[in-house]
């Protein structure tokens, strides 16, 4: 995108936890110089370099965003960690994808716990 937003207004659902989040995300003033940099990257017809043009938006358990540029998966820089407000909002809304997220997920839950490290 020319010229990069300011701004970007996210809003989800966590299945996990069952809570809904947003957030109006300021991003960096500096982003377009750090994803205009040449940064290299290997594919199976070799090594090049090329500008980290694509935003990558993580979404974590307790509303934790974590963004991210790359041009390939393996070189990621982070460039903002930040978190979302928790809103009001009916989780019934997500009956069905939450009966499948949970057919899927429910043992790891169980077991594990939600994670909430790592990102």
């Amino acid at each position: 995108m020319d010229p990069l937003p300011k701004y970007i207004g996210i809003q989800w659902f966590s299945f996990a936890e069952q809570k809904y989040y947003q957030r109006l995300i300021a991003l960096p003033e500096d982003i377009a110089d750090k994803m205009a940099k040449q940064a290299e990257y290997t594919t199976s017809k070799g090594t090049f370099k090329g500008p980290r043009d694509r935003l990558v938006i993580g979404l974590a358990p307790r509303g934790t965003i974590v963004l991210w540029i790359q041009n390939q998966i393996g070189n990621q820089i982070e460039v903002a960690r930040m978190r979302a407000n928790e809103i009001d909002g009916d989780p019934s809304d997500y009956r069905a994808a939450t009966k499948r997220y949970l057919e899927e997920n429910a043992d790891y839950l169980k077991q594990h716990g939600v994670p909430t490290t790592g990102w």
